[in-house]
């Protein structure tokens, strides 16, 4: 306290003088619009520049990230020239298959859950968009979930974290089929039943989508194998896997249509009334 009496003491008159110097400033740039224009000028000069210096600097630390991220788009636009006809927008997501012809909406996730026991998230694309109930959401890197709520601007998806999701999937190297579900515990740990233990299955193989419904295109990239083990008291394994997707960080999905959905859904209708 002592050493900032002693130092207003000591330079008081120059202190005196500068809050003086902005005062009559302050007046100037106040009632003369040349000078208040002049300062607004610099005063945007200065922050561009020094905002330019700092957003070099943070490009310039993230380089490395920035130029693998350059090499895997290069990679995947070669890969899309190369099979076009088979791929829209991303390479693990086909255009159509033997039977259907798939199309995909890009849509934001507005909001996302992972820590409940059935998990929603909800997309900027609903009605007006073409969003229908019980259509599947895809990212490039695997099954995201299905619509189960539209509205017009916008629509919800029940996840794959969700203890009431059921999808078919199959063991890409054998083809066996199975049914992804989740039982409530691990967000990053689902599970697949219906594999026999006859079959070769080992840790890190790949899981798929099936094909066999209307929702998801085949060979939809779904899970790795992350360990397993046969159950005494039936003839199939317990088989625990991670999904390929980081649901909790995705920021885009794409939502799939598929030109066939409705006759197939009206044929299941009918089969189920039958």
């Amino acid at each position: 306290m002592r050493s900032i009496y002693y130092l207003l003491s000591r330079f008081y008159v120059l202190i005196l003088f500068v809050l003086l110097e902005i005062f009559a400033l302050s007046l100037i740039f106040k009632s003369h619009k040349y000078q208040e224009v002049r300062l607004l000028n610099a005063s945007n000069t200065f922050t561009g520049t020094v905002l330019g210096y700092i957003n070099g600097s943070i490009t310039f630390i993230h380089l490395g990230t920035t130029n693998k991220a350059l090499v895997e788009e290069n990679t995947l636009l070669k890969k899309m020239i190369l099979y076009q006809d088979k791929y829209p927008v991303d390479t693990t997501l086909p255009k159509r298959s033997a039977l259907y012809r798939f199309d995909y909406i890009p849509a934001k996730i507005v909001n996302n859950t992972i820590s409940r026991s059935i998990n929603y998230i909800t997309l900027n694309k609903g009605s007006k968009d073409g969003i229908q109930k019980g259509l599947g959401v895809v990212s490039s890197n695997g099954v995201v979930g299905i619509i189960t709520n539209v509205s017009e601007n916008f629509s919800l998806a029940m996840s794959v974290i969700s203890v009431k999701s059921l999808i078919s999937v199959r063991h890409k190297n054998t083809s066996a089929l199975g049914n992804l579900r989740w039982n409530g515990d691990d967000a990053f740990t689902l599970q697949v039943d219906g594999f026999s233990k006859t079959l070769p299955i080992k840790k890190n193989d790949t899981i798929v989508t099936a094909g066999f419904s209307s929702i998801f295109p085949p060979d939809i990239l779904v899970a790795i194998v992350k360990n397993l083990k046969a159950d005494e008291s039936t003839s199939f394994y317990d088989v625990n896997v991670r999904l390929t997707n980081n649901i909790n960080r995705l920021s885009y999905v794409y939502i799939v249509k598929n030109d066939k959905k409705k006759e197939l859904d009206s044929l299941q209708i009918q089969v189920n009334n039958e």
